[in-house]
């Protein structure tokens, strides 16, 4: 296999379709590296942004390991190596095959020398066994790796129905709730779930999500899909282009044509993950969100996808999955006094906010990328 290392600004926009041919057959994909997110948001980034992307090729030539990565500032005049998408992904595992994995790790740790450290926010258990088990040159490096969250899948039971599976899952309480839910907010009018799946579709729906996501309580606390200013139309043109290829889903809860409720949907050939969900917070007491996600997961069950409800610290995801696993943070630093440094200062950041979470409890938010590249600049 060869591994190379890729500067130029315009080759993911030259190698697009090689990179969604590869995804389809990929042993690890990441949505998140699809093509349109790491277009959409380089373009977004200041002028001096320079992208670091590591390439494995097989004997044949063709894409076997791909993983995205842009230079950031670090201490002392240091530069250090973040993920594409830093600020607004879930996963940062590359897209690849198993068989390459040691050479874009082995390809990685050659670039701490140029670069005091490297961070990996967050990857996924089945490729953290991989990953870790790489073949480390550790004696040269120092590093952190902790896992400060989790992720709950759903994967549908061939011989089991949704509903007898929702049931079970939801005890008999929850069932009677969710279905005086249902039933009252039909008698306040007409409901109806719409789901977008197109380029067009989806550019002319975009509007109406900001009916939703204005009253939401998400936008309140700060945690909502757009409050960040410029994410509203980073999305207004994510969306559609991952549409365009058949990567995004977008559903809409209405009550007699008023959006209530939306949820974001990332899709693969099989499987799925629900970046977004958020609802009008004035129809709170009737669940609509919790009546869109019902519908939505309905459909993936029936679609046979494995359904990923991407991390964070809700209690109601577990109780309505079927596997939790544990999610991954790694840094690399360059073994040098700046390297120790380095190392010490995260370290510190990191048993600060963790007493501070402690001391202040759970919160109603889990922890955003927003906080945790807070923790990271102190």
């Amino acid at each position: 296999m060869k591994f190379e290392i890729i500067r130029e600004t315009d080759w993911i926009s030259r190698h697009h379709t090689e990179i969604e041919g590869f995804r389809k057959k990929a042993d690890f994909d990441n949505h998140y590296f699809a093509s349109p997110w790491l277009q959409v948001w380089f373009k977004r980034q200041i002028p001096s942004t320079a992208p670091v992307l590591l390439i494995v090729r097989d004997q044949q030539n063709s894409l076997v390991g791909f993983w995205p990565f842009v230079e950031r500032p670090g201490i002392l005049g240091s530069k250090g190596l973040w993920p594409y998408v830093y600020d607004e992904a879930n996963y940062f595992h590359p897209i690849c095959l198993q068989s390459a994995i040691t050479e874009l790790v082995t390809g990685l740790q050659s670039l701490l020398g140029e670069f005091l450290f490297c961070w990996i926010p967050l990857m996924k258990d089945s490729f953290w066994h991989h990953f870790s088990n790489a073949r480390f040159k550790n004696g040269k490096y120092l590093s952190i790796s902790r896992s400060p969250r989790k992720t709950a899948l759903l994967i549908p039971q061939e011989e089991t129905e949704f509903k007898d599976f929702w049931d079970e899952q939801a005890g008999t309480k929850s069932r009677k709730s969710f279905r005086y839910d249902q039933k009252a907010l039909s008698q306040k009018g007409k409901i109806a779930i719409q789901n977008y799946s197109t380029f067009k579709e989806i550019r002319s729906v975009m509007p109406a999500t900001c009916v939703v996501e204005v009253e939401s309580w998400k936008s309140k606390e700060g945690a909502g899909l757009y409050t960040i200013r410029g994410k509203r139309g980073f999305f207004f043109e994510l969306l559609p282009e991952l549409a365009e290829q058949g990567n995004a889903r977008v559903a809409i809860l209405s009550l007699d044509d008023q959006p209530i409720a939306w949820q974001v949907e990332l899709l693969g050939s099989r499987n799925l993950g629900i970046h977004h969900l958020a609802f009008d917070q004035r129809w709170k007491k009737y669940s609509p969100g919790k009546q869109l996600l019902h519908h939505q997961l309905s459909l993936a069950w029936k679609e046979g996808r494995t359904i990923d409800f991407l991390p964070g610290n809700f209690e109601y995801k577990q109780k309505i999955s079927t596997l939790v696993e544990s999610v991954h943070e790694f840094h690399w630093f360059k073994r040098s006094i700046r390297g120790f440094l380095a190392r010490k200062l995260i370290l510190g950041n990191i048993k600060v906010r963790q007493k501070i979470r402690q001391n202040s409890g759970e919160t109603k938010v889990s922890k955003t990328m927003k906080e945790i590249l807070e923790e990271k600049n102190g």
